[in-house]
């Protein structure tokens, strides 16, 4: 017998702002269809995305466990999934950011899946603003274009961010006009850019 399509999503997504959803169909065949979104719930939207097919064997015993292990990852109806991924990238592009370049493959496996039949609701943003996390492969010249374009879109104190950076990328923020409001530490092993 068939499997229902099914739906998971990073348990700790919305306290940390980032996290995977993963939409998986099966298939008659045994194959399974694999889209998975890294979503950025704060800012970004969609920062990664890959499509896949897959042996129902090799999805259940490898790709499920790989990208959601099973003490970070909860079940989500698949068209409360479709609805937050999409609302992710609705509410990045309105700040100005478009979804990764795989986005639109990977939402082959929506298909059928209707966003209309969920009444979930997400929070986009940190209280109430746009909050951008300087990845750990974000250039700082990545960093200071988000920065400009948050600023651009929402004004200097309608948006909030964390980076780690050293004094000389300190020193470029405030060159840039942008106000450094707290400052802390890296934790150890984290290096600044």
């Amino acid at each position: 017998m068939k499997r229902e399509t099914e739906a998971f999503l990073s348990a700790n997504m919305f306290k940390v702002g980032l996290g995977h959803v993963l939409v998986a169909r099966f298939r008659a065949s045994g194959l399974v269809e694999v889209g998975v979104f890294l979503v950025d719930t704060y800012c970004l939207g969609v920062k990664s995305a890959f499509y896949t097919r897959a042996d129902q064997a090799v999805y259940d015993r490898e790709i499920l466990d790989d990208i959601m292990p099973p003490d970070n990852r909860m079940p989500i109806a698949p068209p409360s999934a479709r609805k937050l991924v999409e609302g992710a990238v609705a509410y990045a592009k309105d700040l100005g950011f478009n979804p990764h370049p795989d986005y639109k493959k990977a939402c082959r496996v929506f298909g059928g899946i209707n966003p209309s039949d969920s009444t979930a609701s997400f929070p986009y943003g940190k209280d109430g603003k746009p909050f951008y996390m300087r990845g750990p492969h974000d250039s700082f010249q990545l960093c200071l274009r988000i920065l400009k374009q948050l600023r651009s879109r929402c004004g200097d104190d309608n948006f909030h961010f964390t980076v780690c950076v050293d004094e000389n990328g300190e020193a470029k923020l405030r060159a840039e006009g942008f106000n450094i409001r707290q400052k802390m530490r890296a934790p150890m092993g984290l290096t600044p850019f």
